[in-house]
């Protein structure tokens, strides 16, 4: 997984992540927008993690201290350095990730999702490039997600699933379908 170690990349990943949010309202400068409260999110969460990785410690002191105002005012619980480039989150509500999971590019969460560790084991998930978490859905464990995947909406996921755009649902999760989030973003959801 890649982290933001210098300015240039620091801007490339806010530029990618700022797109996936649309264009600026008039009011987003009053947070008054859900994706408005989402984009600032993304801004610290990302200037954090750079500070932080290039040991600037007195700004990354004062952006984490602004990040964890916002996630603890909106329970977004993402740690630094989890969550690969072009992160987007659906909206604003609880989202808690381990600090021990692995995040690929480009993955999605809907509200209400958890990714967390099981029983005594501090393993925590990994989840490939492109997956998509359903609204309620709960990934446990030590496991692997492979690429593309989509998970269904109030999904328990407690087992590895290696085969790449598939989607799965259910509680236990097993898989229900053929079509992952490649056949989803086709279709434009």
């Amino acid at each position: 997984m890649d982290q933001i170690r210098t300015r240039k990349q620091l801007q490339e990943w806010l530029d990618i992540e700022m797109t996936k949010y649309g264009k600026r309202g008039r009011l987003d400068f009053l947070q008054l927008s859900e994706k408005a409260i989402l984009r600032k999110h993304q801004n610290l969460l990302r200037k954090t993690e750079y500070f932080t990785n290039t040991g600037k410690k007195i700004r990354a002191k004062w952006y984490l201290f602004q990040l964890r105002k916002i996630q603890l005012k909106y329970s977004i619980h993402i740690p630094l350095n989890c969550c690969d480039l072009g992160l987007k989150i659906m909206h604003v509500g609880p989202i808690l990730i381990n600090g021990n999971a692995i995040v690929g590019k480009n993955c999605v969460f809907h509200i209400n999702t958890s990714l967390v560790a099981s029983g005594t084991s501090d393993d925590a998930p990994v989840l490939e490039e492109g997956v998509i978490v359903g609204i309620g859905a709960v990934v446990m464990g030590g496991i692997h997600i492979a690429k593309h995947i989509a998970i269904g909406a109030n999904s328990v996921v407690n087992k590895s699933f290696e085969e790449e755009n598939i989607a799965i649902a259910g509680v236990p999760a097993r898989k229900v379908s053929n079509n992952g989030s490649l056949e989803w973003n086709k279709r434009g959801n």
